[in-house]
């Protein structure tokens, strides 16, 4: 792969036409020139240049590390600017020079680069939720000491008593018919904070005929890709592929569209290594969101209703990462009773992006603020998406802004139709 200041010719593609202006979600946000694709652009290219420091501006630092890395702006440009790849190699350049702050550093290898410390991490947030420490954290005035981590604080969603991990001796059934065989990867949010909607996909495909493995699993490395941790990224990718090496599948199923295109990326992250490339390459090919998945092998379509109104958020990652649109849609439109509203710029980020909602939390808001007022426009009462981090935002959105809606994954929607089948069911 190629570094930052060996990307020269990619970045004076850019002719500063302007087109990033219209999809940007950033600079839609704040107006400023150095908040979309041309101006980082331009900045990026002074510091390939010399003209700047990279490691010594703060500014340009910032204008950096404010991008999304939603990847609206290359579907626009006419000249193929690849603004995502050359930001996260300037994030990678300044990470290799500087290193990241301690919590992030803190965050990346202490947490996420170890399963068994998120899932006590997990569990450490269920008890600061349910023990009145969360009252009094809201209540003291001490969230308000914290900045923009006390202002993000209610965006994580209840924490479940158990994990994925811990329900699956109960939720994986072998079919009576298996069409299919695939391996299922237990991403850490899905595990640790959202296993109901993973137990829904588990069983919409078990219900048709497919058999589900779940491998022991690490992060997929996209927070580390993000804050330019590559050699974190490698250690973590190499290990997934140890993981999942071992069984014979004909895909690899992720209901988490970050988890998708972090996986996704191994074929492009590992090419130079002589071991891990060309098992990279294969594995990257198997790498399916369910939706896109069930829509390919066929899904039973004897459904039960869902009487209800949604609408579609097309997660980042899915959109433009691993290019899957339609086929949730699809799934939408299939199940009885439910009627499906398209809403304005259903495409656009909603600020989530990771932890940029932490991190960046007041311009996330004023980002989400769009998506909300789109979404109020349909009239519908479920915001269906297909990856956890928007799951959580879209329904701190919802909070924040009072509407009566509520945030749902799409396997969650149809798993719910495959059990109403027979019945009547309006989603409460």
């Amino acid at each position: 792969m190629k570094t930052f200041f060996q990307r020269e010719e990619d970045i004076v593609r850019c002719n500063r036409c302007g087109f990033c202006e219209e999809v940007c979600p950033t600079f839609r946000a704040t107006g400023e020139e150095f908040s979309l694709a041309r101006g980082r652009n331009r900045l990026m290219r002074k510091c390939m240049e010399k003209e700047f420091d990279l490691f010594k501006e703060p500014e340009i630092n910032h204008h950096i590390y404010s991008c999304l890395l939603c990847g609206a702006c290359e579907v626009a440009c006419p000249s193929s600017v690849i603004t995502t790849t050359l930001v996260r190699a300037a994030r990678a350049e300044i990470t290799k020079q500087k290193g990241n702050p301690f919590p992030v550093r803190m965050g990346l290898h202490g947490v996420l680069g170890n399963q068994r410390t998120l899932s006590l991490g997990s569990k450490a947030i269920r008890f600061y939720q349910r023990s009145g420490a969360r009252w009094l954290a809201r209540h003291s005035g001490f969230l308000g000491l914290l900045g923009s981590l006390g202002k993000a604080e209610g965006i994580l969603p209840d924490i479940p008593a158990k994990t994925l991990r811990d329900r699956l001796p109960s939720v994986l059934k072998k079919p009576q018919r298996t069409r299919h065989k695939v391996a299922y990867f237990a991403g850490c949010f899905m595990n640790n904070f959202f296993p109901d909607v993973a137990e829904a996909t588990l069983r919409n495909l078990q219900h048709n005929d497919i058999e589900v493995v779940v491998p022991k699993s690490a992060c997929c490395g996209v927070p580390h890709e993000a804050y330019g941790e590559v050699e974190m990224q490698k250690k973590l990718a190499k290990q997934n592929l140890d993981f999942f090496s071992k069984h014979q599948v004909e895909a690899i199923i992720t209901d988490c569209a970050s988890c998708a295109h972090g996986l996704h990326s191994y074929a492009e992250l590992l090419e130079d290594d002589p071991k891990y490339g060309p098992i990279a390459a294969k594995f990257s090919k198997m790498v399916k969101d369910p939706s896109q998945y069930l829509v390919e092998v066929g899904f039973k379509k004897e459904m039960g209703p869902v009487n209800a109104r949604v609408s579609y958020h097309d997660p980042c990652h899915a959109v433009r990462g691993i290019k899957v649109s339609a086929e949730p849609r699809e799934i939408l439109k299939s199940i009885p009773g439910l009627k499906f509203v398209e809403m304005n710029e259903a495409n656009w980020c909603c600020g989530g992006a990771g932890s940029y909602n932490v991190t960046h939390y007041d311009l996330s808001q004023k980002i989400l603020a769009r998506k909300m007022g789109n979404f109020k426009a349909t009239g519908a009462e479920l915001l269906a998406t297909s990856c956890p981090a928007c799951l959580m935002q879209l329904g701190h959105g919802l909070d924040v802004h009072k509407i009566d809606a509520k945030a749902i994954h799409v396997m969650q929607l149809l798993d719910m139709a495959y059990q109403n089948k027979g019945a009547r069911s309006k989603v409460g």
